[in-house]
């Protein structure tokens, strides 16, 4: 036989069911609108960063831009350095799963045109082997790691020290 307690306990249970389930769907809604703003902030910085961009269409347009005589402590390696850092950010939010695939796509053209320049890649190479010297990892180890597995970097980019003209001191 159900009493009126019994009958009373379950309408609590099903009450609390209801609110738990309501704060569950305001947190995953909550949670999807901070991710879209996450995700616009990087996208506004990356498209209209003035200092981002300019660095961009030399990297995008300009294959040779990196000329070790000129390069090293000048202003555009700071440059560039800035833009690396960022997109090594971007792929270091992407191998931990911060930020989905399918938000990734929308910042992977820089990245991929970045990682096809072979300024880019002569640059990180020398990077990579400086840093390796003094055992430390290197700055831009996301955006590396990310340019062999989609095969713009050769698979033996860490490995080959002859794979590009040596300009740094390792």
């Amino acid at each position: 036989m159900i009493t009126i307690d019994n009958w009373l306990t379950l309408i609590s249970l099903i009450f609390i069911a209801l609110g738990g389930g309501f704060a569950l769907w305001q947190f995953y809604k909550s949670t999807r609108i901070k991710r879209a703003e996450f995700l616009n902030q990087i996208l506004e910085k990356l498209r209209f960063d003035e200092n981002l961009t300019a660095t961009m269409s030399v990297v995008d347009y300009n294959q040779n831009w990196y000329d070790a005589n000129k390069f090293h402590n000048s202003e555009f390696e700071r440059d560039i350095d800035k833009l690396f850092s960022y997109l090594d950010y971007i792929c270091y939010l992407k191998s931990t799963r911060n930020i989905k695939s399918t938000e990734f796509k929308i910042c992977q053209y820089k990245i991929n045109r970045v990682c096809v320049s072979t300024s880019t890649k002569q640059y990180l190479w020398n990077l990579y082997h400086f840093s390796k010297k003094n055992n430390t990892d290197c700055s831009f180890q996301y955006l590396i790691n990310y340019g062999i597995a989609k095969n713009f970097f050769p698979i033996d980019f860490k490995e080959n020290i002859t794979l590009y003209i040596k300009t740094l001191n390792w």
